[in-house]
């Protein structure tokens, strides 16, 4: 059985609505597709609220998830998620971290964490996956939803880089065998991207709407395949 422990960062509280599933429930369907029918066990955390693991299980892979937070901001559970992050990486957790845990993974382990020069950046695009054991599994080019303003401009000691773009310079990364990112979100499936343009969008211009919602319909979505990757990558831990 895969144990898996979600530490939630947000619920996108105003953006999902009572007849969509909810955040937490969009990474158990990403997970139980990407493990093909083996059982899985979730714990649910919510991180805002202060909840952390008491203790730190290797059998377990921990998840932290996407939010509207700034993973450098100084919040209170943003502070204490940071350090236990430190702790746990320390002792050995397998952890992943999608976007907003990307980032708050690199910036708790000694990585540098902004404000996109970029812009908000949402839709599908695609890096270019330069980690050549992770090529191995996901080909040249990486294809993922996107919906962030941070980015990690300098990653943690000892991490390897495993994608770029023309957005972001590290697109994801890996430390030893227990840690691994990625920037995009491989959990949002499609409607819920397009939901989030055509009526919760922040103040941005139609034009980059426009192009945004057009990317969901032309690039593709390699979201199955990544989580399958990090899945297998935190498991050889």
């Amino acid at each position: 059985m895969l144990n898996v422990v979600i530490l939630l960062c947000d619920t996108f509280p105003g953006i999902l609505t009572e007849d969509m599933p909810g955040y937490d429930e969009m990474f158990k369907s990403l997970i139980e597709a990407a493990v093909d029918g083996e059982q899985c066990q979730f714990t649910v955390l919510q991180t805002w609220r202060g909840e952390l693991p008491a203790a730190i299980d290797k059998s377990e892979i921990y998840v932290v998830t996407g939010s509207n937070a700034d993973a450098f901001g100084d919040a209170e559970w943003v502070v204490g998620l940071r350090e236990w992050i430190a702790r746990a990486a320390s002792a050995g957790a397998r952890l992943a971290g999608i976007c907003f845990g990307h980032q708050i993974i690199a910036q708790a382990l000694g990585g540098v964490v902004e404000r996109s020069a970029k812009g908000w950046g949402i839709g599908i695009r695609t890096s270019q996956v330069v980690d050549a054991s992770t090529r191995s599994q996901l080909g040249d080019t990486l294809s993922l939803i996107y919906n962030h303003h941070d980015q990690v401009m300098k990653l943690p000691p000892g991490a390897t880089r495993v994608a770029t773009s023309e957005f972001c310079p590290n697109e994801g990364f890996t430390i030893g065998r227990n840690i691994c990112t990625l920037q995009g979100h491989p959990e949002f499936p499609v409607w819920y991207v397009r939901h989030w343009i055509e009526n919760h969008a922040p103040d941005e211009p139609e034009e980059l709407k426009a192009r945004a919602l057009k990317t969901l319909d032309t690039l593709p979505n390699d979201s199955l395949s990544a989580a399958r990757w990090m899945l297998s990558f935190l498991r050889q831990g």
